[in-house]
């Protein structure tokens, strides 16, 4: 934790939106992120602000154009009906001169991660239901905002399905025997997957634990750089899929997370019109997108190679027997 210099071009801006003047001095903390994020407070004063910063000045790599676009999905968060009830933090702005990309305002209270932590570990499993109810109300608004009608594809599933398999056999976690089968249950999912017809919805695109925070008795969605029109699977079956793994990755049983699960499609469901068929889709389709999300999250290497495995042999169960239900 370091202290940002008065003379640094973004301090005057960064009091102003503080509501603080002639200050002269403003804490400055990196959080762990994929690229340069801080946050920036007052000594002894609230969660602040939260800075997204640019890699380079000119934002020509992936990483930066995803800021850029992050930045967009911001702007259009209004029309979206996304900005009521706090639901998304507030956009403060950008200043590409100074590589900050993405200004927001600070959100207080920890992140679903601390309660699937809590639960695993053999703690308050109640709290953290209460918590996954959240999120799933949280989704079912985002999958509710208007968007024009577009029917949903069984092609980016498995286009994603072909590139996690590619993705996992050169690193080494797929036997030959694997790949075979793996292959097989794609063809055999490729059947299956356009039998159940939805409309495309808006996506928060990267359903992970630490991108939903829970102050004050709401969930708060961060992290927009993918939100994105889609099926709602990849929502839905990547929050089954991350439940999975926060038992898992603790040494406890996959199966320990069903509780969790069946809260988080009950309470999904439950926050929208009822409707049988949709009801459906979503219990026969998710063995596959679930598998898709641990298998995705198999290509982790900070994860140790025998729990990465444990992952791989995890999503087959899911694929072969999922494909077991009519």
């Amino acid at each position: 934790m370091n202290d940002l210099p008065a003379g640094h071009p973004l301090f005057e801006l960064l009091l102003t939106q503080l509501g603080s003047r002639g200050e002269k001095s403003l804490r400055m903390e990196r959080l762990r992120a994929s690229r340069p994020v801080f946050r920036f407070f007052l000594p002894g004063d609230g969660i602040g602000l939260v800075g997204k910063f640019f890699h380079d000045l000119v934002p020509a790599t992936s990483p930066d154009r995803s800021l850029l676009q992050e930045y967009r999905n911001y702007l259009a968060a209004p029309d979206l009906g996304l900005t009521a009830g706090g639901l998304i933090p507030r956009l403060l702005g950008q200043v590409p001169g100074a590589r900050l990309g993405v200004l927001l305002e600070g959100i207080p209270g920890p992140d679903l991660d601390h309660y699937l932590h809590e639960a695993a570990q053999g703690g308050d499993l109640r709290t953290c239901l209460q918590k996954v109810a959240e999120l799933a109300k949280l989704l079912a608004f985002f999958h509710t905002r208007p968007l024009a009608y577009e029917p949903v594809s069984s092609g980016p599933g498995l286009a994603y399905f072909q590139k996690l398999q590619e993705q996992l056999g050169a690193q080494g976690l797929l036997s030959p025997e694997e790949t075979e089968a793996l292959a097989a249950e794609g063809r055999a999912w490729g059947d299956r997957l356009g039998v159940y017809a939805d409309r495309q919805v808006l996506l928060h695109g990267d359903a992970t634990p630490t991108n939903f925070l829970f102050p004050e008795g709401r969930a708060v969605a961060v992290d927009l750089e993918r939100l994105r029109p889609g099926d709602r699977l990849f929502d839905l079956s990547w929050v089954a899929g991350e439940l999975r793994h926060a038992w898992g990755w603790r040494g406890r049983d996959f199966g320990e997370s069903e509780a969790a699960s069946e809260c988080f499609f009950q309470s999904y469901l439950a926050a929208l019109p009822a409707d049988a068929d949709l009801t459906r889709r979503i219990f026969m389709l998710n063995p596959f997108y679930m598998a898709l999300a641990e298998l995705r999250i198999a290509r982790n290497s900070y994860l140790t190679f025998e729990y990465r495995r444990a992952l791989v042999t995890e999503a087959q169960r899911c694929l072969s027997f999922g494909r077991r239900w009519t």
